[in-house]
């Protein structure tokens, strides 16, 4: 008995549960920190893991499904689709998760409000020392003040960052002022301000190679170190102060603004670049949605496609903020695109192949026959070949000619060979008519006696009379055909037998030969492999009829879905009629006779 999904996709499932509840427990003690700032990294690397194991999940599940043996959908009736079932490890992730987005929310804006408080603090501290400089003259109390507003200004904490540099660099220039006071009320001799002096012109000196310097992170780093350098420097002379600072933060400062250059462009290429590739995004959306109605059409559309991925290539970096994104969204339509192209050929090519094979086969029966002079019995068996042929339809274009150049080849070695030792040919077929056209008359005033078994073998003889009454002229054949056919189908439709029943009745006379004679049972063993290959071929066939059913989405998805559907209920027809030779078979093999 078949294992239900459901039970399957809990046992497949089970040991990742157990995983799954371990990363929950993990993440769970973490948010267990009020400090959502020393834990926020790791937890996001948890929901990471997390998300990759629920993953494994589905795949599983779906691996479930998809080996499931269903019964065809009544008409009309929707078939079952997958769907992942969750589990309460992923009930318990997501709530932690919402909880842990909300903490990590209100946690940015906390951080925001305090970063604008503290600019306020450091704003109210920067008029206290701009008051200090200008006004006190008493050294004690500058002092007191100056290290009481240093002390305050350190505790306070970040601004944000569009603040920083203009909030510091007025805090260090208020800095030089104090210190210039400082020592001037403290008499420092000169020797203190010639030092600083040599210092920042040492710094000057080493800032005007920075337009040499051609990394432009490592021009970066000198320019920030030398501006620190030039903060740790102290006071030098007042006179020469201003003069000396301009030309120092015209170098730094103008290396910062090449490299800020620098990057700007690159960020104003990259969405130069983002925006091209999103008008190529947007071409093989429009190439997806066009309605395709013939098949040749679809290798020009392919060609449109892969002329959009050519381009792609060419375009630069969007950003590392931008490229994934836009590529997941180029990639995932591609392959929309082939995927629906390789689901419309797939039908072409499952029926191509299958009439290759056969138009082998029938070639290679001709080309055995082409020399035999059983005149009659070969003619009917060729021209029933060549009728076979017909119906088959194209092998594809690679193998199509050649298999009908030796098959033609055989037929006309034989028929021109008949032609030559039967001038009378047309003589025979007319009387070979008469007898078919009696036959039908035969068959058309026959009446069922009401017992199934006689009434069906009577018909089975009817059908071995007409094959044995050999051909007629070509120009009646169809006619003919219809006529017989139309008879027989009205008896057989009376007597109630199905088709597929007619099909495995028909078997029973194929299996008897079978394992009779000798060599039986080789040839038993070799027919059951052709029919299990068979049946292989056709569930892989229905298999991929129903991925393809999920494919298709839009305008023109209905009408697909219904032909596939239609394919699909004859697929599982047939496979019903192998189950049933296989148990023939099988139970002829076994001395049984066939049920």
């Amino acid at each position: 008995m078949e294992e239900p999904i459901a039970n399957r996709r809990e046992r497949l499932t089970k040991p990742k549960n157990k995983m799954k509840a371990e990363i929950n427990q993990r993440i769970a003690t973490l948010l267990e920190n009020p400090e959502i700032e020393a834990v926020r990294v790791e937890v996001r690397t948890a929901f990471e893991v997390y998300k990759d194991a629920r993953e494994k999940d589905v795949n599983t599940q779906r691996a479930a499904f998809d080996a499931e043996e269903r019964p065809a959908p009544e008409p009309g009736e929707e078939p079952i689709r997958f769907t992942y079932q969750p589990d309460e490890e992923d009930a318990r992730n997501d709530e932690m998760y919402r909880s842990f987005r909300e903490r990590e929310k209100a946690w940015r804006e906390k951080v925001a409000t305090e970063q604008r408080a503290n600019l306020d603090k450091k704003q109210t501290i920067l008029n206290s020392m701009k008051e200090l400089v200008a006004n006190e003259e008493h050294i004690g109390k500058m002092f007191d003040a100056f290290n009481a507003l240093t002390q305050e200004w350190n505790a306070v904490g970040n601004v944000p960052g569009d603040q920083y540099r203009e909030v510091h660099d007025a805090w260090h220039r208020l800095r030089d002022e104090f210190f210039y006071n400082v020592n001037i009320y403290k008499q420092l001799q000169d020797h203190d301000l010639q030092v600083n002096l040599k210092k920042k012109e040492d710094l000057i000196a080493q800032a005007e190679q920075l337009v040499s310097v051609t990394d432009l992170k490592e021009k970066e780093l000198l320019a920030r170190s030398y501006m620190k350098a030039w903060f740790d420097i102290g006071p030098s002379p007042r006179e020469t102060y201003e003069q000396m600072a301009d030309t120092f933060f015209g170098h730094t400062r103008g290396a910062l603004d090449e490299i800020k250059a620098h990057y700007d462009g690159i960020r104003e290429e990259m969405q130069k670049n983002l925006e091209a590739k999103q008008a190529l995004v947007e071409e093989v959306r429009s190439l997806l949605e066009e309605e395709i109605t013939e098949a040749g059409a679809w290798s020009a559309q392919a060609e449109k496609v892969k002329d959009v991925q050519k381009r792609w290539k060419e375009v630069g970096f969007a950003g590392r903020k931008d490229e994934q994104e836009v590529w997941d969204q180029f990639r995932g339509l591609c392959d929309l695109f082939f995927q629906k192209r390789e689901a419309a050929f797939a039908d072409v090519r499952a029926a191509q192949s299958k009439v290759r094979e056969r138009k082998n086969e029938i070639a290679e029966e001709a080309a055995g026959l082409a020399e035999s002079t059983d005149w009659k019995q070969t003619a009917d068996r060729l021209m029933s070949l060549q009728k076979e042929w017909k119906d088959l339809g194209s092998a594809g274009p690679r193998d199509e000619n050649r298999l009908w150049k030796k098959f033609r080849g055989a037929c006309d070695q034989f028929f021109s060979a008949r032609k030559a030792q039967f001038a009378d040919r047309d003589k025979e077929f007319k009387a070979n008519q008469q007898a078919k056209e009696a036959l039908i008359k035969e068959i058309e005033a026959f009446e069922l006696s009401g017992n199934h078994s006689n009434d069906l073998s009577a018909l089975k003889a009817y059908s071995q009379r007409w094959a044995d009454s050999g051909h007629v002229p070509k120009r009646v054949f169809e006619q003919i055909v219809d006529r017989y056919r139309t008879a027989m189908d009205a008896k057989f439709d009376a007597l109630g037998e199905k088709r597929s029943e007619r099909s495995v009745e028909a078997y029973k006379q194929r299996v008897n030969s079978l394992v009779a004679g000798e060599g039986a049972d080789h040839m038993a063993r070799k027919e059951e492999r052709i029919l299990r290959d068979k049946m292989d071929r056709i569930r892989k066939r229905v298999t991929q009829y129903e991925n393809n059913m999920g494919i298709f989405t839009g305008k023109g998805a209905a009408s697909i879905m219904a032909d596939l559907q239609k394919k699909i209920e004859v697929d599982r027809r047939e496979m019903d009629e192998i189950r049933q030779k296989l148990k023939m078979l099988r139970e002829a093999r076994q001395g049984q006779t066939p049920s």
